[in-house]
């Protein structure tokens, strides 16, 4: 009974911890969109059990939420089978809901011919872009041999 009496105040101290402890304060996420143009500077191509492999250097104008331009290194992959997956990550330079500096935005897409959906990850902000952190979609379509169109949309926050 002495065990069951002296753990006793350790069980509710443990279960009082969460309502003690003070709250995170994050900023509440807050919706973003834009659009964007895309030029690819092709660095490599190869091809591999039927897949080609493009390497590249992107430059992406954005504007909208996330206004500036973004330099990037990436690959697509396109199978047989006309699809495509993708994956690149560059620095941002401009602005982000009016705040001024650099971030580094990460994408991932997938599609078929010259149409595509993808997923962002916006992070690593620095000057007024620090503490900014944004994850979204984007559609991109393929202009022309090495351009792209397309809009975006992120949920975003910034750290206090």
């Amino acid at each position: 009974m002495k065990a069951l009496k002296a753990g006793f105040p350790l069980l509710f101290l443990l279960i009082s911890l969460p309502v003690l402890a003070p709250l995170a304060s994050a900023s509440t996420a807050t919706t973003g969109s834009g659009s964007f143009t895309s030029t690819v500077a092709i660095t490599s191509v190869r091809q591999a059990d039927g897949n080609t492999i493009i390497a590249g250097v992107e430059t992406q104008t954005l504007s909208g939420f996330l206004s500036g331009v973004r330099v990037a290194e990436g690959i697509q992959v396109i199978h047989p089978d006309g699809t495509f997956n993708a994956h690149d990550t560059g620095t941002f330079t401009g602005t982000a809901n009016g705040r001024s500096g650099t971030a580094v935005i990460t994408g991932t897409s997938t599609g078929v011919g010259t149409a595509g959906a993808g997923q962002l990850v916006v992070e690593q902000g620095t000057a007024g872009l620090a503490g900014l952190h944004a994850q979204g979609t984007f559609q991109p379509t393929f202009t022309g041999p090495t351009t792209a169109a397309g809009t975006y949309s992120v949920q975003f926050h910034f750290d206090p």
